[in-house]
């Protein structure tokens, strides 16, 4: 695909961000992040389930804030 493709998400929705813990959520999205690279767009694998946690949702966004204080 070439070293400037844009990749989004590819969390899994329903084990990680619907079932997980805030800290799996962001062990997740930075291993999705290191391996996609820096052109990586935080995001779920699919649409995010309804009965997801609140705090789940957050850690995604307080990881694209600042993905730098959470990539490791």
């Amino acid at each position: 695909m070439g070293p400037d493709q844009i990749l989004l998400g590819n969390m899994n929705p329903v084990t990680v961000l619907r079932g997980g813990s805030v800290e799996e959520v962001m062990r997740a999205t930075a291993q999705c992040h290191r391996q996609a690279g820096k052109n990586y767009i935080v995001g779920a694998g699919c649409e995010i389930p309804r009965d997801t946690k609140p705090e789940n949702v957050r850690a995604l966004a307080e990881y694209a804030r600042n993905p730098a204080g959470h990539c490791a």
